[in-house]
């Protein structure tokens, strides 16, 4: 029951339950297929509305860059209350996943997520002895928030601390989030643990001496 604080709701439609529903709506059943765009209506104004409160509070990281990776790659602002026809199976399943995934998740609240933020970063300041103003706890978190970043922090083969302390300084100012997250991608694409043996290696893409320089030669927004 404690963890209930931080999740004012969550559905109790599993994936599970969603794949099954979906296939007997896609094989005909009308009564299956209501009670999905039932749950879809409901579920996406919910998910909305938690985005919306999300971007006012500055907390767009975590389960909403999540979120906003799934919408951006389907060309929607928001998620739709409209479910995918009843015959596209793939597409029924596809978008009640995200959407449960998003609506259970912890970091989907303002509360849930501003506890997350501040966990992280207060251990961050104790391990660095490092204080940071309000609004570059909220930039760091972004960038501690974001999916790439994360994936770096927990697979790159180099000093995670040299990369804690690049993207301290990259929050200190204002700085094109999108550039930054570009910068990391191109390491992670190519990403192999086993490059130092030339059998394995893939020396076409941006490693992480590369990549730690892109990073160190930014510019903040505006500014030549």
């Amino acid at each position: 029951m404690a963890g209930k604080r931080f999740q004012p709701f969550q559905t109790d439609l599993s994936i599970n339950d969603i794949r099954v529903s979906a296939w007997n709506a896609s094989q005909g059943s009308t009564e299956s297929y209501q009670k999905l765009v039932e749950q879809n209506r409901r579920l996406a104004k919910l998910a909305n509305s938690r985005m919306r409160a999300l971007e006012k509070a500055q907390l767009d990281m975590n389960a909403y860059n999540r979120a906003r990776t799934y919408l951006d790659n389907m060309g929607l602002s928001r998620f739709s209350t409209r479910l995918a026809p009843q015959s596209d199976y793939k597409g029924m399943v596809k978008q009640l996943e995200e959407l449960v995934t998003f609506v259970n998740a912890r970091t989907s609240t303002v509360g849930g997520a501003r506890t997350a933020l501040n966990s992280k970063l207060d251990k961050l300041q104790e391990a660095t002895g490092h204080t940071y103003t309000q609004e570059q706890r909220i930039r760091l978190g972004k960038l501690l928030g974001n999916d790439s970043i994360s994936s770096l922090l927990r697979e790159v083969r180099g000093d995670s601390g040299d990369v804690i302390e690049a993207l301290e300084e990259l929050s200190m100012d204002e700085y094109n989030r999108d550039e930054i997250v570009s910068i990391i991608d191109k390491h992670l694409e190519g990403y192999n643990p086993f490059e130092d043996n030339p059998f394995f290696a893939n020396f076409d893409y941006m490693n992480y001496d590369q990549m730690m320089n892109e990073l160190r030669n930014l510019k903040p927004k505006g500014r030549m």
